[in-house]
């Protein structure tokens, strides 16, 4: 995967005029973390890495950083135990989780904490550079354009946006504009859905994964998620 990234992973003209930011890769796979890095220099974008939860933590403490990409399953401190003492200390701080184990516990405990982005395991050096500059660009939406324009991918960037201070109101309204502009996107339906979950109505949530699964009857994070609440339901 490195050598994919060193010798045929060429960055686009749009990623060569990213601006200069600054990102730490946290991952105890020396394979995983040095391929994110290559990809995102390959990008133009400054980055650092750590090969621990506590190392990863430490430099955030030492240092300033736009995006924070982390690994969920690591020894000593893991992703979710390190996303929870980065947004104590800012709340505002931006953070993709990186995982090939993502179950429905862990993805509703990253989205209450206000992270709302993931790689799956494996990914290629184009999902790692598309995941991040979509993520870095929302901080720059205008949300009046967007209202004029009725732009559904915009609206569901701002609900993500929103909920990254954790605004989870603001989130679901954002996310129901989403899907009036675009009836016919899954994403912004399950997306819906967790947010609804995360406020306790289940009845609606589990409504917004079915009518994504009507759109895409593949949608992997709907069929999860239906399944998971059919498995809390089975008497023990």
């Amino acid at each position: 995967m490195i050598d994919e990234v060193v010798n045929n992973g060429r960055a686009s003209t749009t990623d060569k005029i990213a601006s200069k930011k600054k990102i730490l890769v946290v991952d105890d796979e020396k394979n995983i973390r040095l391929t994110v890095q290559h990809s995102l220099i390959a990008a133009n974008y400054d980055v650092e890495t750590a090969s621990n939860g506590a190392e990863g933590l430490e430099k955030f403490k030492a240092g300033h950083y736009d995006l924070i990409l982390m690994d969920l399953r690591m020894p000593q401190i893991n992703g979710i135990e390190m996303l929870r003492e980065i947004k104590a200390r800012d709340k505002h701080a931006a953070a993709i989780v990186i995982t090939a184990y993502l179950t429905i516990d862990t993805l509703l405990e990253a989205f209450s904490l206000g992270v709302s982005d993931y790689i799956r395991k494996p990914f290629s050096p184009n999902d790692v550079r598309e995941t991040v500059r979509r993520v870095l660009a929302r901080e720059t939406i205008s949300e009046a354009t967007v209202e004029t324009k009725r732009d559904p991918a915009g609206m569901l960037e701002l609900a993500r946006r929103v909920l990254g201070d954790n605004d989870i109101d603001s989130a679901i309204e954002y996310a129901r504009k989403s899907i009036g502009a675009n009836p016919n996107n899954p994403d912004a339906h399950a997306f819906l859905g967790i947010l609804l979950h995360l406020q306790d109505h289940s009845d609606q949530a589990e409504q917004a994964f079915r009518e994504a699964l009507l759109l895409d009857p593949q949608h992997q994070l709907s069929r999860d998620y239906l399944f998971w609440m059919q498995s809390k339901l089975r008497p023990l």
